[in-house]
């Protein structure tokens, strides 16, 4: 069952967790990012697991003009996208 977060689309398959994950974050990733881009805010995202933060950290990580960094304790810890 797919779940959104703040236009994100995870689905949770536990067979091919990691392949999904990236086949799905991976095009919302470069449109959050130009968002961040033209708005000048930074983006929050909902909770998730660390694995899933540190495939958009990876994800982000060679991006000119965003970056990335986790705030919150666990299980609620979420994902900032901000300009640089």
């Amino acid at each position: 069952m797919p779940i959104t977060t703040n236009k994100l689309l995870i689905i949770k398959v536990k067979k091919n967790k990691l392949y999904t994950n990236i086949l799905v974050l991976k095009p919302s990733l470069n449109k959050i990012s130009k968002t961040v881009i033209k708005t000048k805010k930074s983006i929050t995202l909902e909770p998730m697991s660390a694995f899933e933060r540190k495939i958009i950290h990876t994800k982000l990580q060679d991006n000119d003009k965003v970056k990335t960094f986790s705030k919150g304790e666990e299980p609620h810890r979420r994902l900032v996208i901000s300009l640089k």
